[in-house]
């Protein structure tokens, strides 16, 4: 039998109407039939990995349910009454919804007389559903019940607990109870424990999620190594349910800060590969950044944020304006490590971690690297490790950052009027890729980067040195040295970091960027291909640093 031709073929009632259902082995289509005739305009085409579960449901049962099977139904499902001799196949699948990156449960319901048609049905879609060998079967949950709006338990009841029922996936449950209890609690499990679980879950925001992953790759960290301690990927994939104050892991990943979405992707299987950048010093790694980390601007709103806890999400908003008032700016130099062709190579929008031709690349090992140090004064510098999009910045902060490139978008905002960086900050929250087109803004590609502040007073001799970079004469490590002023009493001097939505108060930083440490749920990350097409036809020259001089379309314009 070829595989265009069905594997089974009948007639069954939806909706009191008859519909010529056909079921072949990656798909199940159905349409009406009116006087004997298919009418194909109302053709339904369904993927079988799409499908969440199947099963067998007599009509004829309590109104229970009924009302569970009407709750999602695509389709009216017909009254009891009309069927009282017929069973039922159940079919819960997943489905896009039109012009969104949404995905909803919906549930269909198709009668027959003969129950031997049913329970051939039903055998042949369950095998083929649990042929998906990408479909985890049992999950490991940590839930933040105090991140954003504190509804993240309620997310996980409400949206995430019936489709884990549905589909017949085994869970275990733990609600964090304080900062980086998921991190000690990933570190302290062994190894055959762990590896129980198909998939650890954050349920929460992009906090959460790093303290997942920093638990996972602290696991096989060899300490005694200090700073050469290399890193080993994570033994299991991870997953994120958005539930947090900052979503932006899940929104670039999922195209939306939906929770059901999420879960979704989680559920129907499917990975991509992720990068992960460490914040390192001599005596080893301090923390790890899967999204973003910013200093400046973005900085002094978390650290100001802290204290307007009480206002809920909407802190951000006021803390952002305030220090936008401000116009602070913060004097200091900055040495990163880059690949020589990234001068000549043309940005593009990341496709997804599995098709895209810049994240499949094998990496820039056998193409010479040269460092570059860049000294002023900045409103900002961030370093993001994915575009980090947001319903308020649909392209992200870091719009050609690549999921698994083995690089890190850093982003210069250098000392300009309110009036631009006003502008700046609109641009973000439109078409990004205009933002950088401003003559102060610097983008640049790197594998490593050293931030050094200036300094106001003599270093703390109880902080850690950072290792030394390229332009640091021998006996100069000093300066690289976190300054010892008290970063809450000198806010003009110092910034603080904002590292995935977690302040990092030591303002010299090294950071270093690993390729595909982890793995991570995804299934429809937003196709931007139409994107890259449009800007490759460009024969403009691109550059690294000044986006003034790139070769995408930036439309002139105050804003």
């Amino acid at each position: 039998m070829g595989n265009n031709e069905p594997v089974m073929q009948d007639v069954f009632e939806v909706s009191s109407q008859p519909y010529k259902v056909s079921l072949f082995h990656h798909q199940i289509t159905w349409c009406p039939q009116r006087r004997g005739c298919e009418d194909l305009s109302e053709l339904v085409n369904l993927k079988i990995h799409d499908v969440l579960s199947v099963e067998l449901l007599n009509c004829i049962n309590s109104d229970e349910n009924q009302n569970r099977t009407e709750a999602g139904c695509c389709v009216t499902v017909s009254s009891p009454n009309d069927n009282s001799a017929r069973e039922s196949l159940i079919i819960n699948f997943a489905q896009r919804k039109k012009n969104s990156n949404d995905w909803k449960p919906k549930q269909t319901r198709f009668s027959h007389s003969d129950s031997n048609v049913l329970n051939n049905w039903l055998s042949f879609i369950q095998s083929k559903i649990q042929g998906i060998k990408s479909r985890p079967k049992n999950l490991l949950f940590f839930v933040n019940p105090y991140g954003g709006k504190r509804k993240a338990s309620k997310i996980f009841e409400k949206q995430v607990r019936p489709l884990l029922i549905m589909c017949n996936v085994k869970s275990t449950v733990i609600n964090t109870k304080y900062r980086n209890h998921v991190t000690e609690f990933l570190t302290s499990m062994s190894k055959d424990k762990l590896c129980e679980y198909d998939v650890v879950v954050a349920v929460g925001g992009d906090g959460t999620m790093c303290e997942v992953v920093s638990g996972l790759l602290m696991r096989g960290l060899d300490i005694s190594q200090g700073d050469e301690a290399p890193l080993s990927p994570s033994p299991v994939p991870v997953a994120v349910i958005p539930a947090g104050s900052s979503n932006a892991l899940a929104y670039t990943l999922h195209g939306t800060g939906d929770a059901t979405t999420g879960a979704i992707h989680m559920i129907l299987g499917g990975s991509v590969p992720l990068d992960v950048a460490a914040i390192r010093n001599h005596s080893g790694i301090h923390r790890f950044i899967v999204g973003q980390m910013s200093y400046g601007h973005l900085g002094d709103t978390l650290h100001d944020s802290e204290k307007l806890r009480w206002m809920g999400p909407k802190r951000y908003d006021y803390a952002g304006f305030r220090k936008f008032l401000s116009h602070a700016t913060y004097q200091g130099s900055i040495d990163m490590k880059l690949s020589a062709d990234e001068f000549h190579k043309h940005p593009t929008v990341c496709d997804g971690g599995s098709g895209c031709k810049e994240c499949m690349a094998s990496g820039n090992a056998e193409k010479p690297s040269e460092w570059r140090r860049v000294e002023g004064k900045f409103l900002g510098i961030s370093g993001a490790n994915i575009s980090c999009r947001c319903a308020l910045s649909p392209m992200g902060m870091a719009p050609f950052a690549h999921l698994s490139d083995g690089f890190i978008d850093l982003t210069l905002v250098k000392k300009a009027s309110r009036v631009g960086h006003l502008r700046y900050l609109l641009r973000i929250a439109g078409d990004s890729r205009r933002a950088l087109a401003l003559p102060f803004v610097e983008r640049y590609r790197v594998e490593e980067f050293i931030f050094t502040p200036v300094q106001c007073c003599e270093p703390s001799s109880s902080q850690d040195s950072i290792i030394r970079g390229p332009f640091m004469e021998a006996g100069s490590s000093a300066s690289m040295v976190a300054c010892g002023c008290d970063v809450r009493k000198q806010e003009k001097l110092h910034s603080v970091w904002n590292c995935d939505g977690e302040l990092f108060l030591q303002p010299s930083v090294r950071v270093t960027v690993h390729k595909n440490l982890i793995r991570i749920m995804s299934r429809n990350l937003p196709d931007f291909s139409s994107i890259n097409q449009q800007e490759h036809s460009s024969s403009r020259p691109s550059t690294v640093g000044s986006a003034s001089q790139s070769n995408y379309d930036i439309r002139s314009g105050w804003m």
